[in-house]
């Protein structure tokens, strides 16, 4: 049986921390939870150890693309009316992807030895979330598997499309960057000790900033050792300190108090939480544990320690805006559209239309800021190096000023 770690706060608050052998990521949760500890943090055992000692010629988890595409496959068949051990033939057989083949195949085996979808699905905690297993199970009970697909899906791809967005804007910058250091490559490696012997057969001292590029092409490589060490330095410790959960609050308050910053990753977050939370209850999974898996979606350790507390306030028969309000920092917007889709009994819609609404203006923020910060790159570049090709220039100047004198 699969080992996880977890870290989890006691009811008096205090942190605790250990290991759990459980069927899946779910069911270790659900332990935790019968134990009375809220986890926050949840790694399988594999997952823990440093890459030396994991098993290197296992197939690796699927991409977040390929699960996508191969749950849009499973969704179509499926709301065709195919019986579910054809459907996973088909997608055996006729799936797109070879790396999806084994995983139909092996759901295959295990729905012909007796196993309901859900099982099957939960075994596989390295491709699947919670919320996956949640919705496939829902969507058994009910009798609805395509629709429970269907919304599923509809959320991959929609995850998917957001990612994709913000990878496509860094693209450009991202060049640019690396243009540029290739540029000052070829300065400092090859333009300046083809001008730096000119100086000294002329008599002359060497401009300071020539000197400096030719300190930087002598020691390039101690500087780029030092450069490393401080960067693995800096990493280490950061990541060490974030660790700590007290840290992390900390870090992760700061950031939603910054002023431009902070509104965005707040509207991010909301987001996220609405548009999962949303899917599972349409999906037909009840409240209380739809909010479970909707809660672990969340980044920020300020917000998810509120949907820790909210969770219990739900447990305890409180309305779910309410308890939002009481314990998060989800915009009075957002908060305002949940209390009216609680009094309509329209809960999941509502949550749909603030997660697409806080999308949309996640999407116009992100654009926004490329449209300042592509020009802004582009500009930084252009004054770095051609401040250094003018400095460069003005040196080879001198050196004919030289000459003619």
């Amino acid at each position: 049986m699969p080992t996880f770690f977890y870290r989890a706060y006691r009811p008096d608050g205090e942190l605790a921390q250990g290991q759990i052998e459980a069927a899946s990521s779910v069911a270790a949760t659900d332990g935790l939870w019968t134990q009375k500890l809220v986890p926050f943090e949840l790694t399988a055992a594999d997952a823990a150890k440093p890459w030396w000692q994991r098993e290197l010629l296992s197939s690796p988890a699927l991409s977040h693309a390929q699960v996508a595409a191969f749950t849009r496959e499973f969704a179509t068949l499926s709301s065709a009316g195919i019986p579910l051990d054809d459907t996973l033939r088909i997608l055996a057989d006729q799936t797109a992807s070879g790396r999806t083949r084994p995983l139909a195949e092996s759901l295959l085996a295990d729905v012909l030895n007796g196993s309901a979808l859900s099982d099957a699905v939960e075994k596989r905690y390295d491709t699947f979330t919670p919320e996956y297993v949640s919705v496939v199970r829902a969507g058994e009970v009910g009798g609805q598997l395509g629709q429970a697909l269907e919304e599923l899906a509809a959320l991959l791809e929609r995850r998917g499309e957001v990612r994709a967005k913000v990878q496509a804007a860094l693209v450009y910058p991202a060049i640019l960057i690396a243009l540029s250091i290739v540029s000052l490559g070829i300065i400092v490696g090859v333009l300046i000790p083809n001008i730096a012997p000119m100086f000294s057969e002329g008599g002359r001292p060497a401009p300071d900033t020539i000197r400096l590029l030719m300190a930087v092409h002598a020691y390039w490589l101690e500087i780029l050792v030092v450069l490393s060490a401080i960067g693995v330095c800096a990493v280490g410790i950061a990541v060490t300190m974030l660790r700590r959960p007290a840290t992390r609050l900390a870090c992760d308050h700061f950031k939603l108090r910054l002023p431009i910053l902070g509104a965005f990753l707040l509207r991010q977050e909301t987001a996220r939480y609405t548009r999962t939370l949303g899917t599972l209850l349409k999906a037909g999974v009840p409240l209380l544990q739809a909010a479970i898996s909707a809660r672990t979606t969340v980044g920020n350790a300020v917000l998810a320690a509120g949907m820790t507390n909210t969770l219990e306030a739900v447990r305890e028969g409180a309305p779910l805006h309410v308890a939002l309000q009481r314990y998060t920092l989800l915009p009075p917007l957002a908060l305002r559209m949940i209390a009216i889709g609680e009094q309509a009994a329209k809960l999941d819609v509502m949550l749909l239309r603030v997660a697409s609404m806080f999308e949309q203006q996640t999407q116009r923020d992100i654009e926004r800021f490329m449209t300042i910060f592509t020009p802004a790159i582009t500009l930084l570049v252009a004054v770095f190096i051609g401040a250094l090709i003018i400095t460069i220039m003005n040196a080879i100047l001198s050196l004919n000023d030289l000459a003619v004198q």
